[in-house]
């Protein structure tokens, strides 16, 4: 049985998400291409149709638009219109935040308190505070919703967790 994908990662999955971008015709180049690295950066691997993978190699280039088209647009739906005006504001900076950027039991078991602290106070979100301590399993207080009052509950939730490990340990 002959397969119908293809897995790309690295530099080819890089190249494909930013053909696949670039390709679209109502999109300007710019945006496509911001579009592009955006995509190629936040995704590690993808699995894209072996006979697009095919054409992508051979024309060394976009893929021709019909074949997106034909694939993009069920029969069903109405065609795609170009837009009236080019898209003049620039795209926002993506910025995820990642609750498991740093272990808070480990900073504060490794480093001591104020490591913590300093890893916290570069978290100004209370709601990426939040998305840290359920993530990492650190009970705090739900009515809190000052930065600094929450920064403290994690610090004290991490002792806590700390302390419980200790004592399930001896």
């Amino acid at each position: 049985m002959a397969r119908t994908t293809k897995a790309l990662s690295g530099a080819a999955k890089d190249k494909a998400l930013r053909g696949l971008a670039e390709s679209a015709a109502s999109v300007p180049a710019d945006v496509a291409r911001r579009i592009g690295d955006v995509l190629a950066g936040h995704i590690s691997e993808v699995r894209i149709r072996r006979d697009t993978w095919d054409a992508m190699k051979t024309a060394r280039a976009q893929i021709p638009q019909a074949t997106l088209t034909a694939r993009a647009v069920p029969a069903s739906s109405p065609a795609p219109t170009a837009p009236t005006a080019p898209v003049a504001a620039p795209l926002p900076a993506v910025t995820l935040f990642d609750p498991f950027a740093f272990s808070a039991v480990a900073v504060l078991t490794r480093k001591g308190k104020a490591a913590l602290i300093a890893e916290l106070d570069k978290i100004a979100s209370a709601t990426q505070l939040r998305e840290l301590a359920t993530a990492q399993h650190l009970a705090i207080d739900p009515a809190l919703t000052a930065p600094s009052a929450i920064r403290a509950a994690v610090v004290a939730a991490t002792e806590r967790r700390i302390a419980e490990r200790k004592a399930a340990a001896s």
